[in-house]
């Protein structure tokens, strides 16, 4: 949805069920791409960054390690 009807003064009709698909989907797509990036990187790395593990860890708590 664009932030366009902030300007012109009307929301467009919204479907809930659609919404929270398409938030689902991109939620899963940021989860498979992060994903790739911790397989990428390796667990063994010694410079992996502590911001990238708290990721990793915060991702398998909300997605159930999916």
């Amino acid at each position: 949805m664009s932030p366009v009807w902030i300007i012109e003064g009307t929301a467009p009709a919204t479907d809930p069920v659609a919404e929270r698909n398409a938030a689902e989907h991109k939620l899963a797509a940021l989860a498979d791409a992060v994903r790739r990036h911790e397989r990428e990187i390796g667990s063994d790395v010694p410079d992996r960054r502590p911001p990238d593990h708290d990721l990793y860890h915060r991702l398998d708590e909300i997605c159930g390690g999916a």
